[in-house]
């Protein structure tokens, strides 16, 4: 029964909120046209999605090849990364801001970040990682109580970090700016102190994630990401990115982690830090305060480690496919993939949106017996599967979670 809740809401759901339930929203490009879905597709659909979502939920991948007779289904291969984009990418500004008379960086050629394949790290849980979250005090009842309805009672060790302490939301921790902060309003002197405290407060966890209070965590897939690496080991991971041309870049060519996006800093790495973020707190004071770290990261001698799964935007901001998405990933690209890796978050989201992401990834199921059984669907989420039936002449494309496209041909 939570296998067929989750394949109805996908099978209903489309990227368009205004399109009626009887119409699924087909992609626009290359002559794809909106059609109304006929019983027996209907039908063929719905078993096939459903029939594949038991074989998740058993872990038997080996049903899913005949889950409906009636509709060849395809999975898209994980794409696997090209020669090219193992290679350092070239730093550069934010494209949103490149001109064609933007001159090349001068550092180009120092300033990559580290897009090796990482080592095999370990199994990791949720008590091996500690959060911090960015916060202020008109945001509590709105952003950060969405976050308490949806992905935040997965983590174990939390703290909200905020201009001011917080009564109604605890831990809290209140920070104050250095002496010459440049930008006291913007918040973005919150970082390094909120770094600090983290470092002093949890002295025992592998990992360290920062992200903002309208982030959305898929709390497996982090895991599985953060334990492909060696803790022990220096590490600065998240979402590529550069500062925009007409601003930061001007003073500082650096690639660094986007902190909207969320990233993760391993014990060794936080602990290095905490020797000089004194120092950074009080000399970087012009800057937003992800690039303030970054900065202080590559002070040391540490690039970015770029991963695919982190998203600055919503995902209706990006082109999906089964591509791999543009590299380095989620930045100076519009494309982005689930193939490569599952996604890890997304930002700048409305409350409404973190709780949408929560539904579409838990199905729960009440048992005969009372008990509830939770389906956790992170792993799959945004995948594109797509299929063929000969005998509809109907071409299939699923977004997993969110959209079904059709085409006739």
């Amino acid at each position: 029964l939570g296998c067929w809740s989750a394949s109805r809401d996908m099978r209903w759901r489309s990227s368009r909120a205004d399109k009626p339930p009887s119409e699924l929203a087909a992609a626009r490009n290359g002559g794809h046209r909106s059609l109304s879905l006929s019983s027996r597709l209907l039908h063929t659909l719905a078993g096939a999605f459903l029939a594949y979502c038991v074989c998740i939920v058993r872990d038997s991948r080996a049903c899913a090849s005949s889950a409906a007779p009636s509709l060849s289904t395809t999975t898209a291969a994980a794409a696997r990364p090209s020669a090219a984009e193992l290679a350092s990418p070239p730093l550069r500004p934010s494209a949103a801001f490149r001109t064609a008379s933007s001159p090349p960086p001068e550092q180009a050629d120092t300033a990559w970040c580290s897009s090796s394949p990482p080592t095999t790290g370990s199994e990791l849980s949720v008590k091996d990682v500690a959060f911090g979250i960015l916060t202020a005090k008109n945001l509590v009842q709105s952003r950060v109580h969405a976050q308490q309805l949806s992905w935040l009672p997965q983590a174990r060790d939390v703290v909200f970090y905020s201009e001011a302490d917080l009564e109604a939301l605890q831990p809290t921790v209140a920070l104050e700016p250095p002496p010459k902060e440049e930008l006291v309003g913007g918040g973005a002197w919150k970082n390094f102190p909120a770094l600090m405290d983290l470092h002093k407060r949890f002295p025992r966890h592998a990992w360290i994630f920062f992200c903002d209070d309208d982030t959305y965590v898929y709390m497996g897939n982090l895991l599985a990401m953060l334990g492909s690496y060696h803790a022990e080991r220096d590490w600065y991971i998240g979402l590529y990115w550069t500062p925009r041309i007409d601003m930061e870049w001007k003073e500082v060519h650096i690639a660094y982690a986007s902190g909207g996006a969320g990233y993760a800093l391993s014990r060794p790495m936080l602990a290095r830090l905490s020797e000089t973020m004194p120092q950074c707190h009080t000399r970087y004071t012009r800057w937003a305060g992800d690039i303030r770290v970054g900065k202080c990261v590559n002070d040391l001698g540490v690039r970015v480690r770029a991963e695919a799964g982190f998203h600055h935007e919503a995902h209706d901001k990006y082109e999906w496919d089964n591509t791999g998405g543009g590299h380095p990933y989620g930045h100076l690209s519009h494309k982005a993939s689930a193939h490569k890796r599952p996604p890890i978050t997304f930002h700048h989201l409305q409350p409404t949106q973190l709780e949408l992401y929560y539904r579409m990834q838990f199905v729960r199921h009440r048992r005969p017996d009372g008990a509830v059984e939770a389906y956790d669907f992170g792993e799959f989420m945004l995948r594109e599967f797509s299929g063929y039936s000969p005998q509809l002449r109907q071409h299939v494309r699923l977004l997993f979670g969110f959209s079904v496209e059709l085409s006739g041909g």
